[in-house]
This record gives structure tokens, C-alpha cells and sequence, in this order.
């Protein structure tokens, strides 16, 4: 993580705040940013698009991945789908994650 706009209060960010971190996604060759629920995505779209990295807007914090009764539709398998994501996004190989495997217990 090499940078962030949120401001405490949940207001835009200014101007000089995006432009200070496109400059430094740029600088760092930051391949993906990642956006948030209570974020308004149009300004970090904006921050992607003047700044090259790609946008990633399907990070999941509450919507279980899958159908009800599928172990995907689980905390693991929504952590495996943010994480597979993230790696991706970022350059690597999320491939050692198809080892993980888990089941939903409801007893």
C-alpha cells in the first residue's frame, strides 16, 4: 500500500490529494488500485484513469461469493475471492489458493 484518500470525515478529497496521489501510483508504477463501498468510485475511476493503473471496483466486504449452501458462499470463500483478486490485479499467481480447500459447517 503506498497511499490512500479517505478523508476521516468521508469527504471528496481535494484536488491537490488526487493529483498527490496519481503522481505517486505513477512514480511507483502501481499497477491496480482498490476501491471501497463508501467511496465514491468515479474519483478513484478518475485517479485510474489519469494515472494508468486499472481500477478494481469487485472487492467483496458483505456479499458472500456463490450460492447459499456452496462452500464459496462463506467468510473463506469471500476472503479466497478478494485475495485471489488482489493478486491478480497486482501482477502475481493466485494459482496456490486452489489448494485451499474448506466446507460450510452449520452444526
Amino acid at each position: 500500500m503506498i497511499g490512500a484518500i479517505q478523508p476521516a470525515d468521508f469527504s471528496a478529497p481535494s484536488a491537490q490529494e488526487v493529483a498527490a496521489l496519481i503522481d505517486q501510483i505513477r512514480s511507483e508504477h502501481v499497477p491496480a488500485i482498490f476501491g471501497s463501498e463508501v467511496f465514491p468510485s468515479p474519483v478513484l475511476a478518475q485517479i485510474a484513469q489519469e494515472s494508468g493503473a486499472r481500477y478494481e471496483d469487485s472487492l467483496r466486504d458483505d456479499d458472500l461469493p456463490g450460492d447459499p449452501g456452496q462452500p464459496e458462499h462463506s467468510y473463506i470463500g469471500l476472503m479466497l475471492y478478494d485475495v485471489r483478486t488482489m493478486v491478480s490485479d497486482l501482477g502475481g499467481d493466485p494459482a496456490a489458493l486452489d489448494a485451499v480447500t474448506f466446507t460450510n459447517s452449520y452444526d
